[in-house]
């Protein structure tokens, strides 16, 4: 079944749930294409529970008039898949990765809303701020918490913010906190300014402490420690409190590095 949302011309929204038949993907590529012909820039949300398949008559034609679509790109705007089943949202992550220049992004069914605002343009970050900054007690120690996937944009400003105090020699002492860990947007790995911070931080931290660290990066964490002359030190989720008194330093406030 496939379900059409209400929303402007310029945004296709749609619900798919179970099988979706060859009428219904017309639909659908109706409207697309109606929409790419009448607006500069068409956007794109779809929810997709309990997916079966679609019917496959007239796959050919049906797959002709999607890369039509997609040869179209730069008519096409923010693209928001939202999902609970695995599989559909790596796939959507390897589509998204052959499509540069577009915006897409991948998002679980309980941020439906949140992926609906950022297709509509109601919100700058595709996701809620997932870098937030921890300030504490001392000079020389400073902390972050990441909870979520970080955007391109956060990881600009992490850079920014951090190149800043490393002109002074400062941090000398990082804690590292991690909830819910999604990666991060690739296009920020580009940025010269992130990889001119990660090489000053191997040069001037002394300790790094992390917390709740997910299982393959503490066992890359393990295995990379020989190689550099940081002390780093991963701790549990219930053990932050031991991680504050090996940085002998105590957190201060909180707050998102870019929204």
């Amino acid at each position: 079944m496939l379900e059409f949302l209400s929303t402007a011309n310029n945004i296709i929204a749609v619900r798919i749930e179970g099988h979706i038949s060859h009428s219904e993907m017309n639909a659908l590529l109706e409207r697309c294409e109606a929409a790419v012909a009448d607006n500069e820039e068409t956007h794109f949300y779809c929810e997709i529970a309990n997916y079966e398949g679609f019917e496959a008559h007239g796959f050919a034609l049906i797959m002709a008039r999607g890369w039509q679509l997609i040869g179209k790109r730069e008519k096409l705007g923010r693209i928001a898949v939202v999902t609970d089943t695995s599989w559909l949202r790596w796939a959507a992550r390897v589509e998204s990765a052959l499509l540069p220049g577009i915006s897409y992004e991948t998002f679980t069914m309980n941020e439906r809303n949140e992926a609906l605002a950022w297709v509509e343009g109601k919100t700058r970050l595709p996701h809620r701020p997932a870098f937030t900054i921890i300030e504490t007690d001392s000079p020389e120690t400073m902390g972050f918490e990441i909870n979520g996937k970080i955007s391109a944009d956060e990881m600009d400003a992490a850079a920014d913010l951090f190149n800043e105090k490393l002109e002074h020699g400062r941090p000398k002492r990082l804690f590292g906190r991690f909830k819910n860990y999604r990666g991060f947007a690739v296009s920020g790995m580009i940025d010269e300014d992130f990889w001119a911070m990660k090489r000053d931080m191997i040069r001037t931290l002394d300790r790094y402490a992390i917390v709740g660290a997910p299982s393959w990066m503490v066992t890359m964490i393990h295995a990379l420690d020989p190689l550099f002359r940081v002390q780093v030190r991963c701790f549990g989720v219930d053990e932050e409190a031991d991680a504050w008194d090996w940085l002998e330093a105590k957190p201060v406030s909180e707050h998102a590095l870019a929204s």
